[in-house]
């Protein structure tokens, strides 16, 4: 999975002081959702939580795309788990 890089805003004339931002490149998917960044995480999570979870038969668990077409796996959307 590639790195994460972090980005320092350009400082201002008007001196607030604010956090680095982080972007992801090539994340994966949620696999509740499917999305890469989940709109409501903390629902995600919950329900991530409370069902029963196993290995990507397509992708052995991997997250990685067997074709060659992508580069995630398009059943679990590279996160290398599906719902049982």
């Amino acid at each position: 999975m590639p790195a994460s890089v972090v980005i320092a805003p350009a400082a201002s004339s008007v001196g607030s002081a604010e956090a680095p931002v982080r972007l992801v490149r090539g994340g994966r998917g949620c696999p509740v959702c499917g999305e890469r960044r989940c709109p409501v995480p903390a629902d995600c999570a919950n329900e991530y939580a409370n069902r029963s979870w196993g290995a990507c038969d397509d992708c052995a668990g991997s997250g990685y795309d067997t074709t060659g077409f992508d580069i995630w796996c398009p059943v679990c959307v590279g996160t290398g788990t599906v719902e049982v």
